[in-house]
């Protein structure tokens, strides 16, 4: 039995030596796991360093088999483009079309009014009496002078009061050869006491001054004056005053 602060024996020392060779079976057993984990490349299974390059990854593609025949040609469907409407080309050296200006004159911006022009170139001897009975010398009575009387010799002529068309050209047993001018608004004259054969004929159209015919001796009705122009004027079955349009005094 060992006694307490003796030296220490055999077993001891080699206890102690034990100690140190376990020690430096540790040390080592360090030094090579480090070695091995920083210097001793990996395998497949371990952890890829920073520098190893990323492998490139191949993904397989399947591409259907195409039968080529020289008869059977690939179609390709082609995606049409929209259309876009033609720009017409412009006409060469093309210039503006010149607008023609048409600037109405005085004469054509105003209405015209109608052109009256005297009968004859005679003075009026027996005017128009409306409903006003006068002296009738050929028949010696009094009557109403549905006309206008106008002096004149055989053979001076006779003008268009104004414009007009010939409505009727007769002969009448008292009145003598007369001429009928329809005129605008309904305004018809009658000339009385013309010359046989007047120059007017029915259809044609007059203007205001036109001659139409001749004075005459032909008006047996008032055949006591002598040669002269006998003129009514009528609007529809109206007698009115011829002298009233001719001096412009009409509704006056």
């Amino acid at each position: 039995m060992r006694k307490y602060g003796g030296k220490p024996n055999a077993a001891a020392r080699m206890d102690d030596k034990g100690f140190y060779i376990i020690l430096t079976i540790c040390a080592l057993a360090i030094v090579v796991s480090g070695y091995v984990l920083f210097f001793v490349p990996s395998s497949s299974g371990d952890t890829v360093l920073e520098d190893t390059p990323s492998p490139q990854v191949t993904v397989p593609v399947t591409v259907p088999s195409v039968d080529l025949t020289e008869d059977e040609p690939i179609e390709r469907t082609v995606e049409e483009a929209p259309e876009v409407p033609e720009t017409p080309a412009a006409p060469e050296e093309s210039k503006p079309a010149e607008i023609e200006e048409t600037v109405p004159t005085a004469a054509e911006a105003a209405p015209q009014a109608p052109v009256w022009v005297r009968p004859t170139e005679g003075a009026v001897t027996i005017p128009f009496s409306g409903d006003e009975l006068v002296f009738q010398p050929t028949f010696g009575d009094w009557r109403v002078h549905a006309g206008t009387d106008y002096a004149g010799d055989e053979g001076d002529r006779v003008y268009a009061v104004a414009d007009g068309t010939v409505e009727r050209v007769w002969t009448d047993s008292l009145n003598g050869q007369c001429v009928e001018l329809a005129h605008a608004d309904g305004l018809n004259t009658i000339y009385m006491g013309l010359k046989e054969n007047p120059k007017a004929k029915e259809g044609g159209t007059v203007k205001a001054g036109d001659v139409i015919g001749s004075i005459g001796a032909t008006n047996e009705a008032e055949s006591a004056q002598g040669a002269h122009l006998h003129l009514e004027a009528r609007v529809g079955d109206r007698a009115v005053d011829i002298e009233t349009f001719l001096t412009g005094t009409e509704g006056e």
